[in-house]
C-alpha cells in the first residue's frame, strides 16, 4: 500500500502510462534481454516468472516524489515478481544462485 504522500502519484496518468509502457517492453540487462512482463531478478537467476510490480530502484520518499527523474524514469525502474519485491523491501537478501551459460553455479 502506498504511503499517504505517494497516493496521488500512483494514481497519476503519467505513472500509469510509464508503468504500462515499461511492463510491455523488453529490457536489456547484463544477463540478457528480459522479455516483456517478466521479473528482471528472476531472469538474472535463470528463471522466468511474471512481474507484478514496477519497482523504483531509488525508493520514493517525500523529498523526491515530485522529481520525474526519479519517479518516471525507466532508468530507475525494475520489473519484479511479488516475491522479489518483498525481498528488495525487506532488506534481508537470502543467498541465491544463478547459472552461467555452462550450467555452473554463480553466487551473488
Amino acid at each position: 500500500m502506498a504511503q499517504d504522500w505517494a497516493v496521488a502519484f500512483y494514481h497519476s496518468p503519467a505513472w500509469l502510462h510509464n508503468r504500462k509502457a515499461y511492463m510491455g517492453m523488453s529490457v536489456d540487462t547484463p544477463f540478457g534481454v528480459v522479455p516483456p512482463g517478466m521479473c528482471e531478478r528472476c531472469y538474472e537467476l535463470g528463471e522466468m516468472k511474471p512481474a507484478k510490480v514496477v519497482h523504483h530502484k531509488t525508493h520514493l520518499n517525500p523529498n523526491n516524489i515530485t522529481d520525474p527523474n526519479v519517479t518516471l524514469s525507466f532508468d530507475n525502474f525494475q520489473r519484479l515478481c511479488q516475491d522479489c519485491h518483498a525481498v528488495v523491501h525487506s532488506g534481508s537478501e537470502h543467498t541465491r544462485a544463478r547459472f552461467d551459460e555452462n550450467g555452473n553455479v554463480v553466487m551473488r
